[in-house]
């Protein structure tokens, strides 16, 4: 059980849960693609409207060893409500893989979960299904660089990177995005301003109503709060996206004297 392919499972180690996890668990690459096509009768072919990614599938190889049959059956039923809510539904709940310990899945149970049993020795094939196919880091920016988080030397952020920056007029701040894909942050803004404009990944959101207070605004929902307040009647509603790599987020507007600071979990192809 020292060799498991999966490191934890909601946070619980495979090994707490009384089995393990083969190797040969069945791990793709990437999910399979959901694409956009429109045929016409006569033609050759089709026109290919791109795609987008379907939920990925996992299927992890497991096996209790237990002393006998009893044991065996004390371990499925254990498994059976681990994977299940109060209310006898699948949960959702993260997956990480001992190979990519710092970044994570969403996945719940879904599919069929049959056993073999041979007296205190059952293998099973567990599906799990990842509804949102990609992976993210384990923490999110507001949990780097602090002195208490897990992170050491050797993981990709560099020490002077900064998601929190403070703004008395027009400006820009250095954004390091080291995921594979681009985020979609969540950015506070606490202080006061006349106007405020955020330059994201080429894409400018404006905020053009004097504001003294807490904004909140969620670029993958596409929301703007102030408190419990839904404000966003008061931006033109464009929301950019942080590439990965070293990318600029221009502030500018008039009256500014805030903080900035970008919420979001670094996001991999795999």
């Amino acid at each position: 059980m020292s060799h498991d392919s999966v490191l934890t499972l909601d946070g619980v180690t495979p090994k707490s849960l009384g089995m393990g996890v083969f190797r040969r668990t069945q791990r793709p690459i990437l999910s399979s693609t959901v694409d956009t096509i429109v045929t016409v009768p006569g033609m050759h072919g089709a026109y290919d409207f791109g795609a987008t990614m379907g939920p990925k599938q996992f299927e992890l190889e497991c096996a209790f060893f237990a002393k006998n049959h009893i044991e065996l059956q004390q371990r499925v039923s254990a498994l059976a409500a681990f994977l299940l809510d109060g209310d006898g539904r699948p949960r959702t709940m993260p997956i990480i893989f001992a190979n990519q310990p710092d970044r994570q899945y969403t996945v719940r149970y879904s599919g069929d979960l049959q056993i073999d049993r041979i007296s205190g020795l059952g293998t099973f094939t567990l599906p799990f299904t990842a509804f949102d196919p990609f992976a993210y880091s384990k923490t999110s920016t507001s949990d780097l660089l602090t002195w208490d988080t897990d992170y050491t030397w050797e993981d990709d952020f560099v020490w002077d990177d900064g998601y929190s920056f403070d703004f008395i007029g027009p400006g820009i701040a250095e954004i390091n995005n080291l995921g594979s894909l681009n985020a979609e942050p969540i950015i506070e803004i606490s202080g006061s301003f006349s106007s405020l404009s955020l330059t994201v990944g080429g894409i400018v959101f404006t905020y053009n109503t004097p504001m003294s207070g807490t904004l909140v605004i969620d670029f993958k929902r596409k929301t703007a709060k102030s408190g419990t307040q839904n404000v966003l009647q008061n931006t033109n509603a464009q929301f950019g996206k942080i590439p990965p790599g070293t990318s600029n987020i221009v502030v500018g507007g008039s009256g500014l004297n805030i903080t900035m600071e970008l919420k979001f979990n670094f996001k991999y192809a795999a």
